[in-house]
């Protein structure tokens, strides 16, 4: 969710899909101290990472994608296979391929 305010930049609020309700009404309750017209807008893209949501899921699933912080990388097929871990040496070529 995003909540902009033109005087300052957007707000972002990060919650869990169970408490997009509760975030919504509250940025809703919260527009009305800000002067001018705010907009309440929900991300597609997973958390503040650059992936949509499907994407994520999908690559977390195939385990290509490594927590960094608040953020997120995927793996490649790319690079020094000595810096890889145990197990995430070699991508299939169907997975190399679909990205």
């Amino acid at each position: 969710m995003c909540y902009g305010k033109h005087w300052s930049g957007p707000l972002s609020v990060r919650c869990k899909d169970s408490n997009i309700n509760h975030a919504q009404e509250a940025l809703r309750r919260a527009k009305f101290k800000f002067p001018g017209r705010q907009k309440i807008i929900i991300s597609g893209k997973w958390g503040f990472t650059k992936f949509s949501r499907a994407d994520y899921a999908k690559w977390k699933s195939e385990n290509r994608i490594i927590p960094d912080g608040v953020n997120a990388k995927l793996l490649g097929c790319h690079g020094p296979l000595a810096n890889r871990q145990p197990g995430k040496a070699l991508l299939s070529a169907s997975v190399a391929e679909a990205s």
